[in-house]
């Protein structure tokens, strides 16, 4: 096929098509190709505000793949450009969905922002954002109960807000009301099987909160039902992973941090950060199922590339939890001990 006609053809889609087709690319981390299909439709018609916003969410998906802040610049502008966007669209509609998709897609960016804000530790901008983020979903649904998509971020706020540790209670008073636990899922739920964008965004944070609320096998059939979609997708491998763990079922999680690592190594090899995260994790698993040698083998791997990371806070992090587990497996390996030695899992995986 001719460059000529492959953009022909490209040009043919509608906005709607290459919103799914860009999204679906997202999910399976091409990212390319998936922002080739943003530009378009941002092309076709550039005054409507969702291919900024799904733009938006691809640079993020992008800089948390990669551990990077590369392209902050440009998504903070497709920020500002969802927020002008959706203002013109409100202000220039008399149908209520419309005007509600405009507070859905100000309130999705302000929701983006505000998690990239919080993953910088600027803890009390992202608060501030966050808190318009709700607002304007909240209101989004308020003129239309069908605007499924909505229903996902607010549903993950809802549970968030209900599982605030104790110590953090206090923050409830600074932030909008929130439904409860219960409500959050049901509403996450809703979104996975209707919403029109979200579908798999919230099949992946349905099935996190599962696994945090203790319905664990649930969580790990949404989780494989995601890899058996996106085979070649990290992030879902990650979610599955973390299902496992919470279930204890180490030897199933360990051929999933194989994977991972292959995955990891075919497509960030370049990326220090995120090889050590996955050979640690790799690490952790085969301690677990008594593979003592090798989880030696591939924690001091992972202390070699953690070494030559930037001294942020996330790699500071990791490197201090690769070296606690190094000297324990030290230990084991001096000594040549036959027994197990008493290693502290992270508590997230509930162990």
């Amino acid at each position: 096929m001719s460059l000529i006609l492959l953009i022909g053809l490209l040009f043919s889609q509608t906005y709607d098509n290459l919103l799914q087709d860009g999204i679906d690319f997202g999910y399976r981390e091409q990212y390319t190709e998936a922002e080739a299909m943003f530009n378009l439709a941002i092309s076709k018609n550039p005054m409507y505000p969702a291919a900024y916003l799904y733009k938006a969410a691809l640079l993020d998906l992008y800089m948390i793949d990669f551990s990077t802040n590369s392209r902050e610049k440009e998504f903070f502008t497709m920020i500002r450009k969802t927020e002008e966007k959706s203002d013109y669209l409100s202000k220039h509609s008399n149908h209520r969905d419309s005007v509600a998709l405009a507070y859905f897609f100000k309130g999705s960016a302000f929701l983006y922002a505000a998690v990239h804000l919080g993953r910088q530790h600027k803890y009390l901008s992202a608060v501030n954002v966050g808190v318009e983020s709700i607002k304007y979903l909240k209101k989004s649904i308020a003129f239309d109960s069908t605007l499924y998509d909505a229903y996902l971020p607010i549903g993950v706020y809802y549970y968030a807000v209900a599982e605030l540790p104790k110590m953090l209670k206090f923050v409830k008073i600074f932030i909008p009301v929130a439904g409860s636990k219960e409500q959050g899922i049901s509403m996450i739920e809703i979104a996975a099987k209707r919403g029109r964008y979200v579908k798999v965004l919230a099949r992946d944070a349905l099935s996190w909160v599962l696994a945090y609320d203790g319905k664990r096998q649930e969580s790990i059939d949404v989780a494989e039902e995601l890899v058996r979609d996106y085979p070649g997708t990290r992030a879902f491998r990650w979610t599955l992973a973390y299902a496992l763990k919470r279930d204890g079922r180490w030897k199933d999680a360990e051929k999933t941090h194989r994977v991972i690592l292959y995955l990891t190594l075919r497509d960030q090899k370049d990326d220090p950060y995120d090889v050590a995260l996955a050979l640690y994790e790799l690490a952790i698993c085969d301690y677990m199922v008594g593979k003592k040698q090798i989880a030696l083998y591939y924690t001091d791997a992972a202390n070699m590339f953690i070494q030559s990371c930037p001294g942020t806070e996330e790699s500071k992090t990791l490197s201090k939890r690769i070296r606690n587990f190094l000297k324990m497996l030290e230990k084991y390996r001096k000594t040549g001990r036959k027994t197990p030695l008493k290693v502290k899992i992270p508590g997230e995986y509930g162990t």
